[in-house]
């Protein structure tokens, strides 16, 4: 969610193949079974709840959530993805709001969610202190806030960018940038001047490899690269 709210946002010009079967995103789809077996124990029923999904793309979370029984809204800067989440959620019968907006600037009022979730997300925004602000912002007291993000570290520059993109050409050229990502320690400070507690351990999402089209991905107590946590807002 870098920039405004206009298409020169980078995700924007995968909108129209977002949902086929042979689009460049479908990977981030093999993230939510491993990333919500890790949100479940920390969140107790997700049916009911106000979830906002944010830097929704296209809609993998938000229609994963939807599913779930979750009154979901999701935001996201660009409007050709939001046009695209919006036309599939139609076309599969998913009740979703959707709002055109940036992480560091949400368009909601204070205290307006249960559950926020921000997944393959934070190393994109412009500002990631401001944009957990916000997030905190919306929250209502005693709300989660479900998370993933990337290391800053070596293995992080090799793994995520360079045998994907360079070695293998099976990633996006640009997709990431290594300056981008987020520390363990930079982002509980970004949690704690949000006035937001960690809950549990910071835990790795570790990419074994792929099985009929997916990847296969474990958690693991390895956080160089894809990590993902949880925080919660006092009472």
């Amino acid at each position: 969610m870098t920039g405004n709210s206009t298409d020169e946002y980078f995700f924007a010009q995968f909108a129209d193949t977002w949902w086929s079967q042979d689009s460049q995103m479908s990977g981030l789809a093999s993230f939510q079974r491993p990333r919500f077996a890790y949100f479940d124990t920390h969140v107790d029923e997700w049916a009911g709840k106000r979830v906002l999904d944010v830097g929704c793309g296209g809609g993998f979370t938000t229609e994963f959530l939807s599913a779930r029984g979750a009154s979901v809204t999701g935001v996201d800067p660009s409007t050709s993805l939001i046009t695209a989440a919006r036309r599939h959620a139609e076309q599969t019968g998913k009740q979703i709001d959707y709002s055109v907006g940036t992480a560091e600037s949400l368009p909601f009022p204070d205290a307006a969610f249960d559950i926020v979730t921000c997944v393959d997300v934070l190393e994109h925004v412009a500002d990631p202190a401001r944009s957990i602000s916000e997030i905190a912002r919306v929250l209502t007291p005693g709300g989660v806030f479900c998370f993933d993000t990337i290391n800053r570290t070596v293995r992080s520059r090799i793994v995520m960018i360079w045998i994907p993109e360079y070695l293998l050409a099976v990633g996006t050229k640009g997709v990431h940038l290594w300056k981008d990502f987020i520390t363990p320690g930079e982002l509980r400070g970004y949690l704690a001047d949000a006035g937001l507690a960690g809950e549990g351990s910071l835990r790795g999402l570790t990419i074994l490899g792929k099985r009929r089209g997916k990847l296969v991905i474990r958690e693991t107590g390895d956080l160089s690269c894809t990590y993902i946590g949880v925080a919660r807002k006092p009472h």
